[in-house]
């Protein structure tokens, strides 16, 4: 009997090694395909999408040269502006929740919408009085790892909210507990890191400014709530009413989060499914033309990929790629009830 059982565990076990080497063989093969065949746009927009990726950012360079990897991504990237926010161009109504929610249209004060593209499905929530909108943070920034956003949320009683700034994420290796740059939440600074950051956030006036600056000039400038992220992985979308040009795929297909301002306050918060069957992922150049149909005169993107989340009323909108769920992050974009 025992050796029955030990016959059927090795045979078991070695149909199991023989499958996942052939699957490990063939995605070998395939990602050999598309990186040295002969089509430049699915080699491009491959390695664009990887290379945001904590997990296998490295699988390009096993097959192409750093030179050609340096090419690929100049000519696929988001030209980062240095224009500032003209606050004038947004004009907020002195009740700008009773305005949406009194309305003929019977508009309610936070908007929900389901959104899809060629490669992507997302969602979308409109918040209409930008005074309830503020950065929530996971606890203190004592080292300790990061929260998921509905805990965060709850943390606060806050109705809804989205993930915020990037963080340290050594190799992928992070506890999401460490801001990339610095953080401001209900007037103060949470975390202070020196020198200059893309940043992004609200000010006492309730207005998105998106800016690369310091601690000190964001607090100058009279920020009273604002994360920073790497350009290079959340670009700005949107400035001024002027969307930001993408040369090729920009960051390639991948879950991806953001937030902008329209013209009358309402603040946008989108992501968008990834790296699954039925959404592959949007490029920056999607998200551009999703905060352009909402109407966004300023925008930006956020953290993305395994960190996208999007809470609302108790449950999570969008379907995060990862088994385990929602990655942990250091703070996030939250809706006041």
């Amino acid at each position: 009997m025992g050796r029955t059982i030990g016959r059927i565990f090795i045979r078991t076990f070695a149909w199991l090694a023989v499958t996942l080497v052939v699957a490990l063989a063939g995605i070998f093969c395939a990602v050999f395909v598309i990186l040295k065949g002969p089509s430049v746009h699915a080699r491009d927009l491959l390695v664009m999408s990887l290379r945001e990726t904590s997990a296998l950012y490295w699988i390009p360079g096993l097959y192409l040269s750093p030179e050609l990897l340096d090419e690929i991504i100049a000519t696929n990237t988001v030209v980062y502006t240095e224009e500032e926010v003209d606050t004038g161009m947004i004009e907020i109504p002195a009740d700008p929740a009773g305005d949406a929610a009194d309305s003929e249209k019977e508009v309610p004060p936070i908007e929900v919408f389901e959104i899809s593209g060629s490669s992507y499905v997302g969602d979308v929530l409109l918040i209409h009085d930008p005074s309830r909108v503020f950065i929530g943070n996971k606890g203190p920034y004592d080292g300790s790892a990061g929260n998921n956003v509905d805990k965060i949320a709850e943390r606060y009683g806050a109705v809804a909210g989205i993930n915020g700034g990037g963080f340290y994420d050594p190799n992928g290796q992070g506890n999401g507990g460490t801001p990339d740059g610095f953080v401001i939440s209900e007037g103060k600074a949470a975390y202070a890191v020196g020198g200059t950051h893309l940043m992004i956030g609200l000010n006492t006036e309730h207005k998105l400014i998106i800016s690369r600056t310091s601690l000190e000039g964001a607090l100058g400038m009279g920020l009273r709530d604002a994360v920073c992220v790497q350009s290079i992985y959340a670009p700005v979308l949107i400035v001024n009413g002027e969307e930001q040009a993408v040369a090729g795929y920009g960051g390639g297909l991948n879950p991806r989060t953001a937030i902008g301002q329209a013209a009358d306050g309402t603040i946008i918060f989108v992501t968008t499914d990834g790296r699954q069957a039925n959404s592959i992922g949007a490029t920056f150049a999607d998200m551009v033309r999703i905060m352009s149909d909402f109407g966004a005169v300023n925008a930006a993107s956020l953290d993305g990929g395994s960190s996208t989340s999007m809470y609302y009323e108790g449950e999570y909108l969008n379907t995060p790629y990862a088994l385990s769920g929602p990655r942990i992050v250091p703070n996030a974009f939250l809706v006041r009830p």
